[in-house]
């Protein structure tokens, strides 16, 4: 089952200009490797400089997600802790 998050876009090169936008995006948790803290979009945010209408208090996850020989990285909106809870609400254990 995929699990849906919001995730932080960059919409130019690393520098005093970047942009950032946001967009959904749907995640199989079972390909999750890593879920961390991403303090540097926190301080971005606190400072205004991501999307408007975000709270200052936000808190922002990088994932890694596995894709064989190499993984992906995205930032999404939520703590690491939020981030791991969603992933395993639907997860059940099978008694048999």
């Amino acid at each position: 089952m995929l699990v849906k998050l919001t995730e932080v876009c960059g919409t130019g090169a690393v520098t005093n200009n970047a942009k950032y936008s946001l967009r959904e995006v749907f995640i199989n948790p079972e390909h999750v490797v890593m879920v961390r803290e991403e303090y540097r979009l926190k301080q971005l945010n606190e400072q205004g400089l991501l999307c408007q209408g975000l709270k200052n208090d936000h808190r922002f996850s990088k994932i890694v997600i596995d894709k064989g020989n190499t993984g992906t990285e995205i930032v999404v909106i939520g703590a690491p802790e939020f981030i791991e809870q969603t992933l395993h609400k639907n997860k059940q254990i099978l008694r048999g």
